[in-house]
């Protein structure tokens, strides 16, 4: 038993320092050059592609600074506009304005810093799921359907953004002061840097769980083999090469979701937690407009539940990619039991896949502040109907 651990040890270590075949690297940024392109171009990223890895750049780095830089200078001045008074006279939409902009300062700015200062772990992250493909050999159709779902998400959060900051942007331009202008802008970009910062991460993890899934059919594949020779021990040794194969692969995706932790961890802390907030807010000024005494203006009411089901959408989005990766992960616990074997060896190597899965219990989470999976939907529904609630409540004793 002990040889089996250090000889699984070693194929681990000498598995991470493999270098990817050319042609791997290349279909694979060839399938994800759309999402690579748009990272560039938002910032998300710090590094380029070469023939056979990513490396870092100094252009894309001195690009990320000015959008700090401009963003954060946006920001200041629109903050300070509003502590003036220049937007709003009424305190609580003048401390509700000030308290969003100071999270969309914040939050946008730790996805740039993100970017900046972990560009090496994320070029590390992709570098190591091309090590995964080439190891597999993973065929050309899950490459096509991965790009096609790429395309599909871009172009339908691409046609919803447009709508939406063309529409209420230009909506009584020539009323507009410039402080407002600005003022929707900062809201503008945070929407837009939350929609591609969620595409970029959920785009990350979906490619683990497809990978999970490849590990799960080959175990499928493992389980038919046995079952149709339950009464027979084989002398051959091909499958128990394959089941050391899968169980080093899965532990070298397990520990790719540790290194998304890492990486993402406290960016995905400020996104939930920017959510909120704007849920709470925008469906408590909603409530408020709808017992306007002069007339509701519907525009307004519009404008606020979309902005609503924007942050909506990508929270139960994150929700959702996370918590499937993580079920497709323990699924392989689950599928290597139904292999029916005599041979001891074999019954060792499936002990030691279920003990490696049982210990590594590998989760998306939030920073290590809370797991990330549907729970954490229900959690922020009740947490936004309690503040609703309260809000609600402590407006009325304003007004009076």
């Amino acid at each position: 038993m002990f040889n089996q651990t250090f000889s699984q040890r070693s194929r681990v270590k000498m598995f991470d320092r493999t270098k990817p075949n050319v042609k791997t690297f290349q279909k694979f940024f060839n399938y994800h050059k759309r999402i690579l392109i748009q990272s560039q171009i938002f910032g998300l990223v710090s590094f380029t592609c070469t023939n056979q890895h990513f490396r870092s750049s100094k252009r894309q780095k001195l690009w990320i600074v000015a959008l700090i830089l401009i963003y954060l200078s946006l920001t200041g001045y629109v903050i300070y506009a509003h502590f003036r008074g220049q937007v709003e006279k009424d305190t609580i939409p003048k401390i509700s304005n000030i308290i969003i902009l100071s999270c969309c300062s914040l939050y946008v700015s730790t996805i740039w810093l993100t970017s900046f200062f972990n560009g090496e772990k994320i070029g590390d992250f992709l570098q190591k799921v091309v090590i995964f493909d080439d190891k597999v050999q993973l065929e050309s159709a899950r490459y096509h359907k991965t790009q096609k779902r790429i395309l599909v998400h871009m172009v339908g959060r691409f046609v919803f953004l447009t709508f939406y900051i063309s529409y209420f942007l230009f909506m009584d331009f020539a009323t507009k002061t410039v402080v407002i202008i600005l003022t929707e802008s900062c809201a503008y970009v945070l929407l837009v840097m939350n929609s591609v910062m969620c595409h970029q991460a959920g785009e990350l993890i979906l490619m683990l769980r497809d990978r999970f899934k490849v590990l799960n059919k080959s175990l499928d594949v493992l389980i038919r083999h046995y079952s149709s020779n339950i009464n027979v021990i084989l002398k051959k040794k091909p499958p128990l090469m394959a089941l050391n194969t899968i169980c080093t692969l899965h532990h070298h995706l397990s520990k790719l979701i540790k290194i998304f932790n890492e990486i993402f961890g406290v960016v995905l802390l400020f996104m939930f937690g920017v959510s909120f907030i704007v849920i709470v807010l925008a469906l408590f000024f909603t409530s408020g407009e709808l017992q306007r005494p002069g007339g509701i203006k519907w525009l307004d009411v519009f404008y606020m539940l979309m902005t609503c089901v924007s942050f909506v959408i990508d929270t139960v989005y994150m929700c959702d990619v996370c918590y499937s990766t993580i079920q497709e992960a323990s699924k392989s616990g689950e599928l290597i039991h139904k292999i029916e074997t005599e041979e001891h060896d074999l019954i060792d190597e499936i002990e030691m896949f279920s003990l490696q899965i049982a210990n590594e219990q590998v989760e998306f989470n939030a920073a290590g502040f809370f797991p990330i999976n549907y729970t954490l939907v229900f959690s922020i529904i009740g947490g936004v109907t309690t503040y609703i609630i309260i809000l609600i409540q402590l407006s009325a004793t304003l007004r009076e």
